[in-house]
């Protein structure tokens, strides 16, 4: 008998569904069931609030039902601070439906009928990441500092500047300066161009792509397996070799990997997309900063411009910094500079001179 500690509630409008559920889920030990016996679309205020008080949701779903979809959505909205939902739904469901599913927010689809000990070893599982997510959640007061670093436009440097960022935050002490004083990740979130891997000799993984692909919520475990730790001392997470949308991945899946990557590092470095997709939001409103890479032309400092409007609107307090790349800093700011920093209403602290060989190295 498989054992763990947590609260599920289980809702279906299906007696003869729930009854055989439940007596699956009695292999698990210590798991505390409640049913709703009402359809997902049907849900009231009052299950909507019962749902929150659960660590695992399952509900029996028809994705083709646009008003399932409506009401899981709100559902999964809404839910408590890393709690799992879970579908039982139909085991010949088409992969574009249990896509559909993923995106609503679901955290796995479970095909039915199954057979009990299945059922049970699924929900055990998934039980357990939850322990263990929590856990690591929970252990001290540790929590490293994030620091998001985004493009003015491409081809402007921002991946040479957050991978030599990382490197230098590592703080290497020692004799031979090979022994690093902090715990630093690099996390390549350009899914679809990203060249962190390239630019540190790593590997490509594919953690993220199985995230998007799969649904699955990223836990301490998941991000030692996508991690490639180098002999520097810095933990990796590059961009999948394969094209996948960028809007693939959830907000709460990031939310996860930052709120993990903080209690195990000094700093997290994330190198964004450039696209403005959704699941920014969370970065941006946990970062303690974020720099944004750019140069001082009229489309680069108008892009600039609506970068930090963009941000600051989730993060008012956020701490900017402008990074001008490509050019060498003026003993005296030319006037377009001058005009430039004025449109930022950011001071130009930090300038990059262009060096071609240095930048190869």
């Amino acid at each position: 008998m498989v054992t763990t500690n947590s609260s599920l509630l289980l809702i279906s409008a299906d007696a003869q569904m729930s009854s055989t559920v439940k007596a699956a889920l009695a292999k698990i030990a210590n798991l505390k069931v409640t049913t709703q016996e009402t359809s997902v679309a049907q849900l009231n205020g009052a299950a909507f609030k019962l749902a929150k008080d659960h660590d695992i949701v399952v509900f029996a779903t028809d994705p083709s039902n646009a008003a399932d979809l409506l009401a899981i959505e709100a559902l999964t909205e809404q839910r408590r601070d890393k709690s799992v939902f879970l579908a039982l739904t139909d085991s010949d469901l088409p992969l574009s439906r249990a896509r559909e599913l993923s995106r609503a927010g679901v955290d796995d689809v479970l095909p039915y009928p199954i057979a009990d000990d299945d059922l049970a070893e699924l929900v055990a599982k998934w039980a357990t990441k939850l322990a263990k997510l929590r856990s690591t959640a929970g252990q001290g007061d540790h929590e490293g500092v994030v620091i998001a670093v985004a493009q003015a436009r491409g081809g402007i440097g921002s991946t040479t500047v957050a991978v030599n960022l990382a490197d230098q935050l590592l703080g290497k002490k020692g004799r031979f300066r090979k022994d690093a004083a902090h715990r630093v990740a690099i996390l390549d979130l350009d899914m679809q161009f990203g060249t962190v891997g390239d630019f540190l000799d790593v590997e490509p993984q594919e953690g993220l792509l199985k995230l998007a692909t799969d649904g699955i919520m990223p836990d301490a475990m998941w991000m030692q397996q996508s991690m490639v730790k180098k002999e520097s001392g810095l933990s990796v997470l590059t961009a999948p070799t394969s094209f996948a949308p960028l809007e693939a991945i959830r907000n709460d899946q990031v939310a996860a990997m930052i709120a993990i990557l903080r209690q195990t590092h000094d700093y997290v470095v994330i190198d964004l997309p450039r696209a403005l997709v959704t699941w920014i939001e969370p970065i941006i409103s946990t970062a303690d900063q974020l720099i944004v890479v750019t140069d001082t032309t009229v489309p680069s400092i108008r892009a600039s411009r609506r970068l930090i409007d963009f941000f600051t609107t989730d993060n008012p307090g956020l701490n900017i910094e402008v990074v001008i790349n490509h050019e060498k800093k003026p003993f005296m700011a030319a006037h377009h500079q001058k005009e430039a920093a004025k449109a930022l209403d950011r001071k130009f602290n930090h300038w990059l001179p262009h060096d071609a060989k240095a930048a190869r190295d």
